[in-house]
């Protein structure tokens, strides 16, 4: 149930985010390190860690939101240092559902999401993009929704509602673990509004002049490193993305209004017929 925290003394130490990275922790003192920094999809920061108080990081990094679609809210942070991902807030009958975290949320929007109907349920599709989750659990209790596959990141946070494979949390609103990037990776399937929120599942390059259209697409197991999928990940995927009718694929950083399933199909494809890569592919060769 939700607010059930047998261990909540631990959630309530302070809370630091890495300038590098925007990987928040929970520690008694500034942490000496970052594990996401150490892990092999990142790197170290060259000058030493530094870690950001919440007021610290709502002082820094100014928080902006826009309704992109009717009902979906995007939050996020310019500038900002780390990884910088957007949230998301989808709104439904049944309750509102909060996807990814960007890295910090003022207190505005904090009371924009209030407004908004609160946050029933939570979810992020891998820890790159947890941002700034902790400050959603402390202030709307929601459930909080993650892959049992990603669970040792997850220490900051108390997870309510671990799940394997695949989990509706609300109607309409489908959660899909692909793994590859991460074991626990997962995307997030809209039925509604068909939209793929596909973490970093798929990067995009978008045009110059229209942050909602994407020019090319990619497909990585560590984007800053250049790593590949291997072919078992890029079949994992294309099992996963084959079920789901999306028109639209939102990544935490380019809400992509101009690629479907089609055209991620075709770049998986193409792919499987030669050999995995990491190399952006225009997506008007996608459709030939």
């Amino acid at each position: 149930m939700p607010g059930y925290l047998p261990f909540a003394g631990a959630l309530k130490l302070p809370a630091y985010t890495c300038d590098n990275c925007g990987f928040w922790q929970r520690h008694f003192e500034a942490p000496a390190s970052c594990p996401m920094c150490l892990d092999a999809r990142h790197v170290v920061p060259q000058d030493g860690w530094r870690f950001r108080t919440e007021r610290e990081a709502q002082e820094a990094f100014p928080c902006h939101w826009e309704e992109l679609e009717p009902g979906v809210w995007r939050f996020w942070n310019e500038p900002v240092s780390g990884i910088g991902p957007s949230a998301y807030l989808i709104q439904t009958d049944h309750g509102n559902m909060g996807f990814e975290g960007c890295p910090v949320f003022s207190e505005a929007a904090l009371d924009q999401i209030a407004k908004l109907g609160g946050m029933q349920v939570l979810s992020s599709s891998h820890p790159h993009a947890y941002g700034a989750l902790v400050q959603l659990q402390d202030r709307f209790d929601p459930e909080l929704c993650l892959p049992a596959a990603d669970f040792t990141w997850s220490a900051a946070l108390q997870v309510s509602w671990p799940y394997d494979d695949f989990l509706e949390p609300i109607p309409g609103l489908e959660l899909h673990r692909t793994a590859g990037h991460f074991d626990g990776h997962a995307v997030l399937f809209d039925r509604k509004r068909k939209i793929c929120f596909c973490g970093d599942a798929l990067k995009f390059e978008l045009e110059p002049d229209d942050f909602r259209r994407a020019r090319t697409i990619s497909a990585h197991k560590a984007f800053v490193r250049g790593v590949p999928l291997t072919v078992a990940e890029l079949r994992r995927y294309r099992d996963v993305f084959e079920r789901l009718d999306f028109i639209q694929t939102w990544t935490p950083f380019e809400p992509a209004a101009n690629c479907g399933r089609a055209e991620v199909l075709a770049l998986i494809d193409g792919m499987l017929a030669t050999r995995p890569h990491a190399a952006p592919v225009l997506l008007e060769t996608l459709r030939r």
